[in-house]
């Protein structure tokens, strides 16, 4: 039985150079616990889908083009099979750059709740 291990990441169908760690939350529904003299219930909020990961920058990695990520669809691929799709995704915050050995970009997108279609 394999089970999962890397991921692959793709904005607008371009996959991107990703360093291994990359995480996924499909988001969904948070519910907290209604309690006083006993645990009443729960109620229940939106959560925003999440892919956090890191690519690797070379000559032709372009900062600009990860800002200006507001209306993209972002794939998550499991090299176990499963795929998770952002929808009108956006970059949550500036790509942060780390040089020497990792020279890499940390990226991190939100959307709604992510949808499972593989």
């Amino acid at each position: 039985m394999k089970f999962f291990g890397k991921a692959t990441i793709k904005v607008d169908g371009e996959t991107l150079e990703t360093e291994q760690g990359a995480t996924l939350d499909p988001g969904g529904v948070v519910r907290n616990p209604k309690v006083g003299d006993h645990v009443f219930g729960y109620t229940e909020v939106p959560k925003e889908a999440m892919i956090e990961g890191s690519v690797f920058m070379s000559e032709s990695t372009s900062l600009e083009f990860f800002r200006q990520i507001t209306d993209a669809t972002v794939t998550f691929i499991c090299d176990t099979g499963q795929v998770y799709i952002l929808k009108h995704a956006w970059l949550v915050e500036p790509p942060v750059v780390t040089g020497g050995d990792t020279g890499t970009v940390r990226l991190k997108f939100a959307a709604q709740p992510a949808e499972e279609v593989a």
